[in-house]
């Protein structure tokens, strides 16, 4: 076998895996959130849960995407381990989809690729049309990377030891096996199966063998849902573990049956003259089977689970207020005064979690990412919680003072909840840093740290005064020097990275994410002033 044939088929595969990722990512882009919002809803039982995971995971074509998506909602407990079984064997029919049309006998790649570009091109500043064109092309490009391997394993077909590595996947065993390692390796199972298409549609492979592949390509498909095990609640976990043992159970079953009954042989008489057809027809129905067969009996599923990876999550303390209840409102004053400590707790929170969100940056130490998700969460409802109390105890009677300080908390609260949510954003660089290899080098890191630092002492400052009250105006010239020199510290940083982006000192990848960095901690700075401002003694009305 030539070096050309390799790089044909690597060059094939390339194209292949090209095009099925920006599909997918077109497909997830746009639909994403919708789809996100849909799956949290649709799973009141499940086969209403299955239907969903099929449907979402036929529409984003990655039944990886959606189990992790899965998981991560057990894991924020938005879902329970009952209502993920369901969407689970539904995301493993739902992949099967990308199998028939792969089947396809005629080559439509370069004119999906040609519309999908050319969609892209004419349509740039209409992002939904945009992203129609991404994965219009993802699309052709995926079909052209499947011709490429086609035709580049012709010559495979006179090579003994591809022959004969060939003739050891008819042992079910080893068949399922290296169907597993492939999968594992590619991170999808339809990716693996399009290969297994191929090979077939050349002769390389028999059908009874391709069987073995699908199956094996089934249980390898469960690598992406149980790397995303770490640092994940136990719940979420067990949910990983009943992916894995939902395919590794439907994949036995298979075999058992394959044994007893001739289900390639069947597949081959309904479609004898198209071998990818034949594949895809046995992929659908193999998972359509052991998806009504064993959704009712998923219960199990779940205890094995349990028996598995033992343990309790621990409790997460309830969302709810600490000093304020409505209740109060008979006495304003003190309702009042309870609500202005639940503004104190909300900005001591989210300086601690704005802190742990800096340190993830720094350390690229996720750790912490659940309790900084779980405090925004908090933030979210506080601001909620502590403006409808602001909005009941405003018109009821109380001391000018009292007033004043009630209709500044309205603002104080919102800029807490900025602050929070610039910490997310950092976070959010934080796990980017993690996904792209962006190294900051050692003088950005030092700048980062220093400018982090400064804006402390700002929202230190700022919080303080929150917790006194009637900042003296002789702080608050202190405290604007403060903020000032975050600003100017800003704008030199700035500065000094284009250039050291100019000079290819520093990558463009960490180059965005040190910019977007130092922008958040500028805002954090100008929310912190704001605080201040509404706390200083005869309070202005000034919000930036």
């Amino acid at each position: 076998m030539s070096i050309g044939i390799v790089i044909s088929l690597l060059g094939g595969l390339a194209f292949f895996l090209f095009g099925m990722r920006t599909m997918g990512e077109g497909l997830e882009r746009a639909a994403g959130p919708k789809l996100k919002h849909f799956l949290s809803l649709m799973t009141r039982n499940r086969f209403i849960a299955m239907l969903t995971g099929l449907l979402v995971t036929a529409l984003i074509q990655s039944s990886g995407a959606t189990t992790v998506m899965v998981i991560g909602f057990v894991n924020a407990q938005l879902l329970t381990l009952s209502q993920a079984v369901g969407v689970i064997i539904g995301a493993n029919i739902g992949t099967t989809v990308t199998s028939l049309l792969l089947s396809i006998k005629f080559d439509p790649g370069p004119v999906f690729a040609f519309i999908g570009i050319l969609m892209m091109m004419v349509f740039d500043k209409k992002e939904s049309l945009k992203q129609a064109g991404s994965v219009c092309m993802g699309l052709g490009v995926l079909f052209i990377g499947l011709d490429l391997m086609s035709s580049s394993t012709e010559p495979l077909r006179e090579w003994p030891v591809f022959l004969n590595l060939m003739q050891g996947v008819r042992n079910p065993l080893l068949g399922v096996l290296v169907g597993i390692v492939i999968t594992a390796l590619l991170q999808s199972s339809s990716v693996s199966v399009g290969i297994v298409q191929v090979l077939a549609a050349g002769g390389l492979v028999s059908i009874e063998g391709a069987l073995y592949l699908i199956l094996g390509a089934k249980i390898g498909s469960c690598t992406p849902s149980l790397l995303s095990m770490a640092n994940s609640r136990i719940s979420a976990k067990r949910t990983a573990m009943i992916h894995l043992l939902f395919n590794a159970v439907a994949a036995s079953l298979i075999l058992l049956l394959n044994t007893f009954l001739p289900l390639a042989q069947w597949a081959q008489a309904i479609v004898p003259d198209n071998p990818k057809l034949c594949i895809s027809l046995m992929h659908i129905s193999t998972s359509v089977f052991c998806g009504v067969l064993i959704l009712p009996a998923s219960s199990l599923l779940e205890k094995l689970a349990c028996l598995i990876i033992r343990g309790q999550d621990e409790e997460r303390e309830p969302i709810k207020m600490q000093f304020y209840d409505p209740r109060l409102l008979k006495t304003p004053t003190l309702a009042a005064e309870q609500l202005y400590r639940e503004v104190c707790r909300m900005g001591r929170e989210t300086h601690d979690h704005f802190a742990l969100a800096m340190d993830a940056l720094r350390t690229l130490d996720l750790s912490h990412e659940q309790e900084i998700n779980d405090h925004e969460e908090l933030a979210d409802f506080l601001e909620e919680s502590i403006t409808e109390g602001l909005v009941a105890v405003m018109p009821l009677e109380l001391s000018e003072r009292e007033s004043k300080r009630i209709a500044e908390l309205f603002h104080v609260v919102n800029d807490i909840e900025r602050i929070s949510d610039h910490a997310m954003n950092i976070l959010n660089l934080a796990r980017e840093r993690i996904e792209r290899s962006a190294k900051l080098s050692d003088k950005a890191a030092a700048e980062l740290q220093e400018l982090f630092e400064q804006t402390m002492k700002v929202l230190d400052a700022a919080l303080e005064g929150l917790e006194e009250w009637d900042i003296p105006d002789s702080i608050m010239v202190l405290l604007e020097q403060e903020e000032q020199a975050v600003d100017d510290m800003t704008e030199a940083l700035r500065k000094k990275h284009i250039d050291r982006l100019k000079d290819h000192k520093c990558t463009p990848k960490s180059g965005v994410i040190f910019l977007e960095a130092i922008n958040n901690l500028e805002r954090v700075a100008d929310h912190a002033m704001n605080i201040a401002t509404c706390a200083r003694e005869d309070a202005l009305h000034t919000h930036a």
